[in-house]
């Protein structure tokens, strides 16, 4: 029967369910993207390019790693072992000798070293330019690139760039191209174009040149950045890889060796891979949950209005010997309608919002565009589930009251409005505030993007807590503040005033939920591009000189550097290093 009685109320009571419904559609839709992005990281492909025709690439291990072991105290027998691994900064390299072990396995057919650095061809060229990366030529053939023109680069004055290099720059074979890597700017002769089956590389150009001038610019005698192995016919990539691991496992320079295969290849290739992966599963989970709290605040204020709003309504029910158990299934069963196809609604509105976030994510360097976006049914599910809980709290939370009073005090109560929160509310609230404001110092002080972001939603949350249970407070301290200018406005303006002092608590009904979604949607907007301009100010602050030297390519050489400190009026001229880089050069 309550449930007859539910659908007809929210049948009969369309605008007053609104709120909940479009609060519980926003939750939904945010939860199914930021879970989209959530299981991005967790497991969306990075599609490699590089690497595209070798089966098995062999690299260096590219973590940090740290074990710590903890005895404890009275007890060492009980030993805590803790292993830790952060991604280092810049590519780490292989030694050439492995080179030899991994071609010495059975069903290797090929093992091709790959030297890879910045080679930035200084030209002018219409279009966005991307990341410029030389080879040798004779590793090619892990894309593989074959030549559309001209020919292979003979001697250390030729090179062959890619063909989307060469139509963005208007180059022919013959052409001069100035390029500059981990030395001085030199100018080669393009001796040749090269394209691939597959099309242009979407994330990168292509430069190659002949195997002792890739030596010589790598600047890594002894070295390579990779071993692509192409298996011999009928040889399984992951069993030759397996073969590849014992082998290298019982030799000096090959232990910690990776071996990837697959889907492993594209994170081997870039390295910007994991720590996009991390910042989308620590956004997605922020950003998320946060969603689904202030929305559960939201609803809760929605709901509370919606029970107001029928107070008199429910009031008789309780008056004809309706019990608590009824009253709170009706409104719970309201709830869950409401829910329901918000939730729906929400999920299949949320997966147009994940590509969104998604794109502007790769349009602001976030997030690698090769970093493929996963769009699974789990996000929607939990959308909906989310939704259904959230819906079912709120109802649980609006409802305990009239539903707690006696049916002889239900019509009494419903003629007049509480006047103040009560006493334990309040507390609450300030405490929360309280909280909100030292969450903020604390934020203020933190310098790093991981810090920060989660405090960031943390307090987000905090605040929209406090907002919730000091609300009726907040509209009386607004209504004070703003009696001098309604009086201005006539009898209107008094009638105003007088509505908003007597009905405090409906009116933070109404406004609670708006101020809590417009700030959730300012942290959301916001976060990204509040991080990147602190960022760009730290980097600003941190120089100091009244002039900087910089470079059309990936640095200013140590040449260039020692050249500028005897000029006349110079007084210092020191590098900016923000990481080790080989060569010498000035970052």
């Amino acid at each position: 029967m309550m449930l007859r009685y539910a659908l007809q109320t929210v049948r009969d009571r369309k605008a007053g369910f609104l709120g909940a419904f479009v609060a519980l559609l926003c939750a939904a839709a945010l939860i199914t993207a930021c879970g989209t992005l959530l299981e991005t990281g967790l497991r969306g492909k990075i599609a490699t390019e590089r690497y595209a025709a070798t089966p098995v690439v062999v690299s260096a291990d590219q973590n940090v790693h740290e074990t710590t072991v903890k005895v404890k105290k009275g007890d060492p027998q009980k030993v805590k072992t803790k292993h830790k691994a952060k991604p280092v900064a810049e590519r780490a390299w292989l030694p050439a000798a492995t080179v030899d072990t991994v071609r010495s396995v059975p069903g290797v057919e090929r093992a091709v070293p790959e030297l890879g650095f910045q080679a930035v061809p200084l030209v002018k060229a219409p279009g966005g330019a991307k990341p410029s990366y030389g080879h040798a030529w004779t590793s090619a053939v892990l894309t593989p690139f074959t030549l559309a023109e001209g020919r292979a680069p003979q001697g250390g004055d030729e090179v062959v760039i890619d063909r989307e290099l060469a139509a963005r720059a208007g180059l022919k074979p013959g052409a001069p191209l100035t390029v500059q890597a981990t030395g001085e700017p030199k100018t080669y002769t393009v001796s040749g174009i090269a394209q691939t089956a597959r099309g242009d590389l979407a994330r990168q150009n292509a430069l190659f040149f002949g195997d002792a001038e890739a030596q010589r610019l790598a600047a890594r005698d002894g070295q390579v950045t990779a071993i692509g192995v192409l298996p011999a016919p009928g040889t399984d990539p992951g069993e030759l890889a397996g073969r590849i691991r014992q082998a290298l496992a019982g030799t000096a320079e090959g232990a910690g060796a990776q071996v990837a295969v697959g889907d492993a290849r594209g994170p081997v290739e870039f390295l910007d891979a994991a720590g996009a992966r991390i910042k989308l599963v620590s956004m997605g989970g922020a950003m998320g949950g946060t969603s689904l709290l202030v929305a559960i605040l939201v609803v809760v204020g929605t709901f509370a209005l919606s029970v107001q709003q029928r107070y008199r309504e429910l009031a008789l029910l309780r008056a004809i010997a309706a019990t608590p158990r009824q009253l709170r299934r009706m409104i719970g069963r309201e709830a869950l309608v409401v829910g329901l196809a918000a939730g729906v609604a929400g999920a299949l509105t949320g997966l147009p919002l994940a590509a969104w976030l998604h794109g502007r994510f790769v349009a602001s360097g976030v997030v690698p565009a090769n970093l493929e976006r996963t769009a699974g049914i789990f996000p929607m599910f939990a959308a909906v589930g989310a939704s259904l809980l959230g819906a079912w709290a709120a109802a649980r939370i609006t409802g305990r009251r009239i539903a707690r009073i006696r049916p002889a005090e239900a019509l009494a109560e419903a003629a007049v409005e509480r006047g103040r929160p009560a006493w334990t509310r309040i507390a609450i609230g300030v405490l929360l505030l309280a909280g909100g404001v030292v969450l903020v110092a604390v934020l203020s002080a933190l310098r790093t993007e991981p810090a920060s972001t989660p405090v960031t939603f943390l307090a987000v949350v905090v605040f929209a807590g406090a907002v919730s249970l000091l609300g009726p407070l907040l509209v009386r301290g607004a209504t004070a503040l703003l009696a001098g200018p309604l009086r201005l406005a006539g009898p209107g303006g008094h009638l105003a005033t007088a509505n908003l002092r007597g009905n405090a608590t409906r009116m933070a009904s109404a406004v609670t939920p708006l101020a809590l979604l417009i700030g959730m949607t300012c942290t959301v907007l916001f976060i990204t591009p509040t991080l990147g301009n602190a960022a760009r100010a730290q980097a600003r602050d941190g120089v100091r000189a009244g002039w900087v030297l910089a470079a059309q390519g990936p640095g200013v050489t140590g040449g260039a550097a020692e050249r500028i400190r005897p000029t006349p009026g110079v007084t210092a001229a020191p590098p900016h290093l923000p990481s080790s880089r080989p060569g010498g050069r000035v970052n």
